[in-house]
């Protein structure tokens, strides 16, 4: 398996610390808002990291950070008038909705900065007694001056010009020192802390070391963000994690390109500020923004329209047509080998292979999507016929399935009994040639929520899709 490190700036063979198991720690949300689909796309990479590990035997242990307590989260609490801890839950909440609605794989440790104050104040204490950070009126700062390799990771260099920024919303053109705890102040309202260090509460940076360090060891394999984090959080991190352990801090550095909207940044200001609710409320199924950011590269920019999107929504419904038509046509027992039977295991090995390269050539899961879709032609040109044999068909699905756990892309869901029972109704009425029955019936299916698709001898239904 190969990534693209930017710690190194280039593609390299990935080894873990130990044989078949990897640490990974993905920075999560600041859950001050709902989660805008550039967030999204972000999360989804960090889902198709973890899979592909998974498609290579390693067992990855997986921690992202819930950020619960910063600038934007206690002035929308004070805002709301509600608690930090309420006002965080809130929009804590409606992400997990939207990571379960992108079929997001949820073996994951889920952990808020507030639950791992104690070990912030534990590192900040002894990076202050070793001489790397300092205390100031308004609270502890490190010293970039103090950590030779900073800048290793962005390439941005400490000149001895830099200024203090205690602020959460940072400056990304200057080194500085950063806050690694703020003292309290009346804008902070009840957001504050005892223990180690004075009343106040933790600076956005050292919540991820601290996080990543007490789940994962001071060494972890695999940090992932987006690019905007590279600098100055990801570089801070490294700066404070490493001071404190004298240990490397992360072997592999991956980062998510930006999603753009129509070639423009996404933003309110502009109305092209989305959001997954957004999404659905046009009538989109969710997936179809997942099969979006799976056809391209992560290192990629993202350009989203609806015109777009709707491509992916047709795309989703094909997917979703294929397997069901598979799953539901008949099958047939062939007792000896023949020559389509030994063609068809032939053809999903090698396009099996062709994917596993795809996939662990940095996570190219565009190229794997094609692969991914060659296998449900296969299955198509079967159907068709009306009948598989069933070591034809177990092949296909096999090989659909061990995909769809790399992608995501298709979730098997339940028809409701009362849907089935007029699809049944619908054939016997199209049997017995009262077509116009039998459309009132489809039209009903449809109002419902539901398609209906007819193959030879038989149908499917499948949930209805944005035309």
């Amino acid at each position: 398996m190969k990534v693209y490190n930017s710690l190194s700036r280039k593609i390299e063979n990935f080894k873990a610390l130990e044989q078949g198991k990897v640490t990974m720690y993905t920075c999560g949300p600041t859950v001050y808002n709902y989660v805008h689909i550039g967030n999204l796309r972000t999360f989804i990479f960090y889902d198709t990291v973890k899979r592909a590990l998974k498609l290579n035997d390693y067992k990855v242990k997986h921690v992202m950070n819930i950020t619960d307590v910063d600038d934007k989260t206690i002035k929308g609490a004070i805002e709301r008038r509600m608690s930090l801890k309420e006002y965080t839950e809130l929009y804590a909440n409606y992400f997990i909705e939207d990571l379960n609605k992108l079929n997001v794989d949820m073996d994951t440790k889920f952990t808020k900065a507030t639950d791992n104050i104690d070990e912030m104040q534990k590192i900040i204490v002894k990076l202050v007694k070793e001489g790397y950070a300092y205390e100031a009126d308004d609270g502890v700062y490190f010293n970039v001056s103090k950590f030779k390799d900073y800048g290793k990771l962005s390439g941005m260099k400490v000149d001895g010009s830099y200024s203090r920024i205690k602020n959460d919303d940072y400056d990304k053109e200057n080194a500085s020192d950063f806050a690694l705890w703020k003292y309290w102040d009346a804008n902070d309202g009840e957001a504050y802390w005892k223990g180690e260090l004075k009343k106040g509460r933790p600076g956005w940076h050292i919540e991820c070391s601290a996080m990543s360090m007490k789940y994962l060891g001071k060494t972890i394999d695999i940090h992932c963000g987006a690019v905007d984090l590279i600098f100055p959080h990801h570089e801070n991190e490294i700066a404070q994690s490493e001071s404190y352990s004298k240990q490397k801090f992360v072997n592999y550095w991956l980062h998510a390109e930006h999603l753009l909207v129509n070639g423009q940044k996404m933003s309110k200001s502009l109305n092209n500020f989305y959001t997954l609710k957004d999404l659905e409320g046009q009538g989109f199924n969710p997936l179809s923004f997942r099969l979006m950011a799976i056809d391209s590269h992560y290192r990629n920019k993202l350009d989203f329209n609806f015109e777009n999107l709707r491509k992916y929504e047709k795309l989703l419904a094909k997917i979703d047509l294929s397997i069901k038509a598979l799953n539901k046509v008949e099958k047939y027992e062939e007792k000896e080998d023949n020559y389509s039977r030994v063609q068809t295991k032939q053809k999903v090995e090698k396009v099996i292979e062709l994917f596993k390269e795809a996939v662990n050539n940095d996570l190219n899961t565009h190229e794997a999507l094609q692969h991914f879709l060659s296998l449900l032609d296969l299955a198509d040109e079967k159907t068709k016929k009306g009948k598989i044999d069933n070591n034809e068909f177990s092949v296909l699905s096999t090989a659909i399935s061990k995909a769809n756990d790399v992608l995501g892309i298709y979730i098997d869901y339940k028809i409701p009994e009362e849907i089935i029972a007029l699809a049944e109704e619908r054939e016997q009425k199209r049997r017995e040639k009262q077509f116009i029955e039998a459309d009132l019936l489809r039209e009903k299916i449809s109002e419902n929520g539901y398609s209906i698709a007819d193959l030879t001898g038989t149908f499917v239904i499948t949930k209805k899709y944005l035309d």
